[in-house]
């Protein structure tokens, strides 16, 4: 569990995505043992929800900026200008 979190904190998420791609046309091959392909699975699981978590790392950083009727600009953060939308 150590060396997962050592791991989530030191793999970008271009490298995670790679591998996670490479995994999939492992599994997809069907070349490989049940064994193998039972930690091919975990290994899956595993970057799926590391590149989640980057992601919604990201979603928080990232600002829209709008103009407000007034004209005046405005930032918000990134995904809320959807709400803004439907709200309106």
């Amino acid at each position: 569990m150590e060396k997962e979190e050592k791991e989530k904190q030191t793999i970008s998420f271009e490298e995670a995505v790679k591998e996670l791609e490479s995994v999939v046309n492992t599994l997809e091959a069907g070349e490989v043992s049940l064994e193998e392909s039972l930690k091919l699975f975990q290994r899956g699981i595993f970057l799926t929800n590391l590149c989640n978590k980057k992601l919604t790392e990201a979603e928080g950083v990232v600002k829209i900026l709008y103009r407000e009727d007034t004209g005046e600009l405005r930032e918000m953060p990134f995904g809320e200008e959807e709400e803004k939308e439907l709200g309106e």
